[in-house]
């Protein structure tokens, strides 16, 4: 009996150990790093929540059950060190205490949530205790500090993707956007708004690549999606390289080399095989009803799309195949040129044709 009862110290120390650094991982090392915990609650959440997503009928209801996911990927998180820290916690106390296995939990959960109801008198048990209590109230304080990291990440993710709402409507689209700065005579402006998105896809390739969940964030409007919205303006740039190729497009090719690093940063835990990088995932009919849409607000190309076509092909194949896949595993809204995704693709109508006198 006594042999179980240390060989039950021994585990109990190998949990509290292995939590405490997991937890170091999650919350605290400013890097990427795999824990069995979080991986195993992240892992099977998200097959759970995609599984029941891709098979309704309505994406509406789709994107609010999806609303879900992150949130309780990260109560499970943190619920699962606590129970992983009481476990740890009372096998420890075995050996040095006259107290069944689930006495043992009893008390190390009243030390690691800090209650107090059950305590014993002795030093070990009563130093275990005291280091549980310490290990919950430091927890504890780490989680206040995390939450409010993830979700200001979020809404910093979101100021530009509602930016574009604002200026192209929902869903994001690449010719809509040059459409739109065509019709509102900005088409200066177009190296600015490069230049922002650069930033924007180097702030989310590291936040998202340290914190995976945040991938799985969404925003309130169902259509409005943080992955479209990338899409679209990759392929803006891209359609501004092929359609002007004598424009100096400095700042359009770093935000293409910059989103592509983003895509593979992002997708990088969500890889089961690695995407084709041959296709630029539309054909040649779907890329001349774009450029068709942008000659008629009035966008002024240098060639016409017999010619845009290689170059832009060339250009989109090197980001497609991995913001598709990034679009499928999170269930992104349906738009244009944005690949099928549960069937969901079917609901989308491609925009009326822009009003040259409005940008509403």
């Amino acid at each position: 009996m006594d042999a179980l009862r240390w060989l039950g110290f021994a585990a109990g120390l190998v949990v509290a150990i292995g939590t405490v650094i997991s937890v170091m991982k999650t919350l605290i090392v400013p890097r990427r790093g795999w824990s069995l915990l979080p991986a195993f609650i992240g892992r099977n959440g998200f097959r759970l929540f995609h599984g029941i997503a891709v098979r309704m009928r309505s994406y509406d209801l789709a994107d609010r059950f999806l609303g879900f996911l992150a949130p309780t990927v990260i109560i499970g998180m943190l619920v699962s060190f606590l129970a992983s820290f009481v476990i740890g916690f009372g096998l420890m106390l075995l050996p040095f205490a006259d107290l069944s296995i689930g006495e043992a939990l009893r008390e190390s959960g009243s030390s690691v949530f800090t209650l107090g109801f059950v305590a014993t008198a002795e030093a070990v048990p009563t130093a275990l205790d005291v280091l549980a209590g310490a290990t919950g109230m430091i927890f504890v304080a780490l989680t206040i500090g995390y939450l409010p990291a993830i979700y200001a990440e979020v809404k910093k993710r979101e100021t530009l993707v509602k930016q574009l709402e604002g200026w192209t409507g929902v869903p994001s689209w690449g010719p809509e956007v040059l459409s739109r700065f065509a019709i509102a005579g900005a088409i200066d402006n177009l190296p600015r708004l490069y230049s922002d998105w650069d930033r924007w896809a180097a702030s989310v390739a590291d936040t998202h690549m340290k914190y995976p969940v945040l991938t799985h964030f969404r925003l309130p409007r169902a259509k409005n999606h943080w992955v479209i919205a990338l899409l679209a303006i990759l392929d803006a740039a891209a359609l501004d390289l092929a359609l002007r190729p004598t424009t100096g497009h400095a700042n359009a090719r770093l935000l293409l080399s910059q989103g592509g690093n983003c895509l593979r940063a992002v997708t990088y835990p969500m890889r089961r095989v690695e995407p084709d990088n041959s296709e630029p995932g539309i054909d040649e009919a779907d890329f001349r009803k774009g450029v068709d849409r942008m000659f008629a607000a009035g966008f002024p190309a240098e060639v016409g799309a017999d010619e845009a076509w290689a170059t832009f092909a060339g250009l989109r194949s090197q980001y497609a195949p991995w913001i598709y896949l990034l679009a499928y595993w999170t269930v992104a809204a349906p738009a244009p040129w944005s690949g099928d995704r549960a069937g969901f693709v079917d609901l989308v109508a491609w925009p009326d044709a822009p009003d040259k006198w409005s940008i509403s």
